[in-house]
């Protein structure tokens, strides 16, 4: 049975009573801002209760530990962007894809926590895979989940490879960040037009032209 300090399973229902969304928003809304202002370093329950006006008992009727506590509140950047859209258009599908992830990952602390995510993956295995879970296999999920309508509408080619274009497409924005270059709808609709190239059915009407 996990302890208190102990990353548990995403989503395990917690028992006790009815919980007040009024204080789970305030909890929620008070680890972004103390993710984004100190790091998952700098955050602990006991500085996110206090700012969320909460005794330390409320976060743990919720969360069993900071590092689902911090997981969770990164999910909920990604619920804030919106459901995936499905729009008809696989590539117009893939643009506005990106820009929901760009808009949702330049609101929140996840560019921030990534690089200390990625130092601490060693020592703290658990925690990394709650972050890939909550926030980057689902982008990816979404994105394959575009790409398989794409096949289906006879957009995309059958053979093409979805998971590899997935990568790239998450990848994308990853690497613009890391490399200091300015995110814009132009460079999101190059970075599709690009895949596009290798993905698109020849037989298929370019909805461009």
């Amino acid at each position: 049975m996990p302890g208190a300090n102990d990353p548990a399973t995403p989503g395990a229902p917690k028992p006790g009573r009815p919980r007040d969304p009024d204080v789970d928003l305030a909890i929620v809304q008070a680890t972004l801002r103390l993710l984004t202002a100190r790091g998952y370093e700098g955050m602990s329950v006991e500085g996110v209760a206090s700012a969320a006006s909460v005794g330390k008992t409320a976060i743990y009727r919720r969360y069993r530990s900071k590092a689902e506590l911090a997981a969770a509140a990164l999910e909920t950047v990604k619920a804030d962007s919106g459901p995936p859209p499905d729009t008809g258009s696989a590539r117009t599908d893939l643009v506005e894809m990106m820009m929901q992830a760009q808009r949702a990952f330049s609101r929140g602390p996840v560019f921030a926590m990534l690089g200390a995510l990625l130092v601490e993956e060693r020592r703290n295995p658990k925690l990394f895979e709650l972050f890939r879970q909550r926030i980057f296999l689902p982008r990816r999920d979404d994105g394959l989940a575009i790409l398989r309508r794409g096949v289906k509408r006879g957009e995309i080619r059958a053979d093409a490879n979805l998971e590899v274009a997935a990568h790239a497409i998450v990848g994308a924005l990853l690497t613009r960040h890391i490399l200091a270059v300015p995110e814009s709808r132009t460079l999101i609709e190059a970075t599709v037009d690009t895949l596009w190239t290798g993905l698109a059915n020849s037989g298929a009407t370019d909805e461009r032209a």
